[in-house]
């Protein structure tokens, strides 16, 4: 049977407004991206200066205070200069961001790595843990740079991305350790977001080791039953061999 008329015109304007709801999430994605990628040595001195200085700002001011004009003040560069590389102070926020999050992201990936293969996995998450922590607290800015990367809609996108990176790693890790793949990726998560959340904690207070201590001490927990079923059966394989 044919559609009616007005179900038709309903189907329209439903795929319109999808259209219309991607192309709005185009434009945002677009604002976000660098008006000009340094090439040049002096262009990429400039460009890190005011990243740089973004970070020293956020630790004074925190995010709300944050402009542009204050960006380029603090680089003791003009502010057209700071917007030949920028459109706006989100895109200043995730250039510092992608810089911050580089190295904690190579020290997870390193620490997931053949991680349920490892008897020694435990101490292996405790020492990434620790000097995801430690990267933590050498980098300005970051308590007020993750509260602005969970707020803003725009920026939350590309938080969401990272800890995808991460939970991908680690859900390949348990099912190679034997855990069905949706119960992996679940895991893996959850895992990976309460981590993240404790590490905020233990940023935006002061660094408190015991927030960090009883962070390792949830994750290790939590990923026990999975990863040392896979280490037994694993030794258990190397004797009968």
């Amino acid at each position: 049977m044919a559609a009616s008329p007005a179900k038709r015109r309903q189907t329209r304007t439903t795929s319109q407004a999808r259209l219309t709801s991607r192309s709005k999430r185009r434009a945002k994605a677009t604002e976000l991206d660098l008006r000009r990628t340094p090439m040049q040595a002096r262009g990429q001195a400039t460009f890190e200066k005011i990243l740089d200085a973004t970070a020293e700002v956020l630790d004074k001011v925190g995010t709300d205070a944050l402009t542009t004009n204050l960006i380029a003040r603090t680089a003791n560069v003009n502010v057209a200069t700071l917007y030949q590389y920028f459109p706006n102070k989100q895109a200043v926020l995730l250039a510092l961001f992608k810089r911050q999050t580089g190295p904690r992201v190579e020290i997870g990936m390193r620490m997931l790595g053949g991680m349920s293969q490892s008897s020694d996995w435990r101490n292996r998450v405790a020492k990434g843990i620790q000097a995801a922590a430690e990267a933590r607290r050498n980098m300005g800015g970051v308590a007020a740079l993750r509260l602005a990367m969970r707020s803003s809609p725009d920026l939350l996108e590309h938080d969401r991305d990272q800890l995808d990176q991460l939970a991908g790693a680690l859900a390949r890790e348990l099912v190679d350790s034997g855990v069905r793949e949706e119960k992996a990726r679940l895991v893996a998560r959850c895992a990976v977001e309460a981590l993240t959340s404790l590490l905020d904690l233990g940023t935006t207070d002061d660094g408190d080791a015991r927030v960090v201590e009883q962070a390792t001490a949830m994750v290790t927990a939590y990923l026990a039953p999975y990863l040392d079923k896979a280490g037994a059966a694993g030794r258990a394989k190397s004797r009968r061999k």
